[in-house]
């Protein structure tokens, strides 16, 4: 099982969570009976296993390499935040809520603000450096529905709640400290963030209906290639020409999150007025991740360039 996983792009993430889709879609609640079963196979515990993967790879940084991270991962995000913001805004300006060919501003915010930080893990983790895996703290910062409601709001100029992405970078910091005190703490908690893999895959794909992903059909077409153009072919680019890497790293930031699937019922939640929004939003948003999940990992092999001369690569 473990080498089939391997051999797929992301698989320690992407099987677990399209065998969890399956559930979700044909077998709904039967994992909800509370205890330690409903905590590990349903949605229940992502936040936990997140919170503990962000530790781990705050343990894993190492504060002499931090300027490496910032460097390169810390430029990526940072446009990709800036990408988000203007293409929100310019949605609603001239579309307004109600969007376009069918995808509502709510949907394509939460897609294009998406970032799935256990595909970046698995990618990473095949691909990439001990530095690369040493961000997810950071590239989980934009994986809570806080992320997307952040873009949203300022695109709508509402009130922010910034407690949620403060609740991530916590966990982080608190690896970070206990890494660099104690270099047996790191070595004994970096590997955790790679082991949660098949746990938040799993986690994830608890939320997924694969009918109504389906049933979404050409709109969920069309978000898809929303969310890689411009977005992923501007990071790309970055990565490419400016920070003169292979553009791995650009995409595993590029994949749709499952927990955005939560988005559209939290918005419609907060502004009940756009309730009716959250039905339609939903369904192309999990047409999405599983989309993306597949393409983002196939374009990411394509992209790799192995590096014979970096010392710093995963074994």
């Amino acid at each position: 099982m473990y080498d089939f996983m391997k051999k797929v792009p992301g698989g320690l993430l992407l099987v677990p969570m399209l065998i969890s889709a399956l559930f979700c879609t044909f077998a709904p609640g039967i994992f909800e009976i509370g205890g330690a079963t409903q905590a590990i196979f349903t949605a229940d515990g992502l936040n936990y296993i997140i919170g503990f993967a962000c530790l781990c790879s705050g343990a894993s940084i190492d504060l002499s390499h931090l300027s490496v991270v910032l460097r390169k991962e810390g430029v990526l995000i940072l446009v990709k935040v800036i990408i988000n913001i203007v293409l929100g805004l310019l949605f609603i300006q001239f579309f307004g809520m109600d969007g376009i060919w069918g995808i509502s501003a709510i949907a394509y915010i939460a897609a294009i603000a998406s970032t799935n930080p256990s595909l970046f893990l698995a990618l990473e983790s095949d691909y990439g450096t001990k530095d690369d895996i040493s961000a997810f703290g950071l590239v989980g910062l934009l994986c809570t529905p806080a992320y997307p409601m952040l873009v949203f709001s300022i695109s709508q100029t509402t009130a922010i709640n910034w407690t949620p992405i403060i609740s991530t970078i916590i966990p982080v910091v608190v690896g970070a400290v206990l890494g660099n005190l104690d270099p047996k703490m790191r070595d004994y908690l970096a590997p955790g963030a790679a082991i949660t893999l098949p746990f938040m895959g799993f986690a994830f794909g608890a939320n997924i209906n694969l009918i109504d992903a389906i049933k979404a059909g050409p709109q969920g077409v069309l978000l898809t290639i929303l969310f890689y153009i411009p977005m992923v072919l501007i990071m790309v680019l970055v990565e490419r020409y400016l920070l003169k890497e292979d553009g791995v790293t650009s995409l595993a930031m590029s994949s749709i999150a499952g927990m955005s699937v939560s988005v559209p019922a939290i918005i419609g939640a907060v502004i009940p007025s756009y309730q009716e929004f959250v039905a339609s939003a939903t369904a192309q948003i999990a047409f999405g991740v599983v989309i993306s999940s597949i393409i983002t990992p196939i374009i990411a092999r394509k992209l790799y360039r192995p590096k014979e001369t970096d010392q710093n690569k995963v074994a």
